[in-house]
């Protein structure tokens, strides 16, 4: 089996590399990574500068930029072959409920899937690197699973997979989620710079709104290892019946020109 492994911390982050020596165990690897953190990219691509790919001492390729690109380059070129499986991560902080739609480790394995290969984005719930070995165990074990079941090679799917901090022994068994949704973010911060200008920060996540049974905050705050199937799709299928009698109201009142 061949893995494309990229990342959003960069290609020198404790976690690609723990990820990239447990999967080195089971399969032939490569690492194409950012070359700095690109945190919060989710899918964006570079398409008015160059990108240079470069070796590091330890074999990884690394760009000039996004976790995207990485995908993206890797898989139209770079690479000379077509991997079997994409991982991302594993990253520093959890991917959980609406941070998935800004995450640039979810960003990069969506890339492998909209390429038709099956793709995982793997990060940690807490930021710092604890218990990093032990995510990358629980990284392999799961890869080797779904080589067992034949999932590797089939038809492209996408999961997001977020690992408790915890010894490999204390961590629970996998459990199957939906996304979780948060509060909206915390206030900006503001700060003068040097020159007297307002600069601005995003300010951090907000808590869990919806940290039901059943969510990715529920599973992990609980010890479990959660897994959600995500898909590309953002079509509203529940509103399609509302809003095919609304385009119908709004094509009836564009023909007439209008009311008076």
């Amino acid at each position: 089996m061949k893995i494309l492994i990229s990342n959003d911390d960069g290609y020198q982050a404790p976690g690609i590399v723990a990820l990239h020596e447990a999967l080195s165990a089971i399969a032939d690897v490569e690492v194409v990574a950012p070359e700095h953190n690109n945190s919060a990219k989710s899918n964006a691509l570079t398409l008015h500068s160059p990108l240079y790919v470069h070796r590091a001492s330890n074999g990884f390729r690394y760009v000039n930029g996004t976790p995207a690109d990485c995908v993206h380059i890797a898989l139209t070129g770079l690479l000379g072959y077509r991997p079997d499986l994409v991982v991302s991560g594993i990253n520093n902080g959890a991917n959980m409920g609406d941070d998935t739609i800004y995450s640039g480790t979810v960003g990069a394995a969506m890339e492998g899937y909209l390429f038709g290969i099956p793709s995982i984005a793997f990060s940690q719930v807490d930021k710092g690197w604890g218990e990093i070995d032990s995510a990358a165990r629980k990284a392999r074990e799961i890869v080797e699973q779904m080589l067992r079941q034949r999932l590797v090679g089939e038809a492209p799917w996408l999961l997001n997979i977020n690992i408790p901090n915890m010894p490999f022994e204390a961590l629970r068994p996998l459990r199957l989620c939906r996304l979780g949704r948060r509060h909206a973010a915390e206030r900006v911060i503001e700060q003068q710079s040097p020159r007297g200008e307002t600069m601005y920060w995003i300010g951090g996540a907000g808590p869990a709104k919806d940290a039901a049974e059943g969510t990715d905050f529920h599973a992990t705050a609980h010890g479990h290892v959660s897994m959600t199937p995500l898909k590309v799709d953002l079509t509203d299928h529940d509103g399609l019946g509302y809003w095919a009698q609304t385009a119908a109201r709004l094509a009836i009142t564009a023909q007439g020109g209008g009311a008076s």
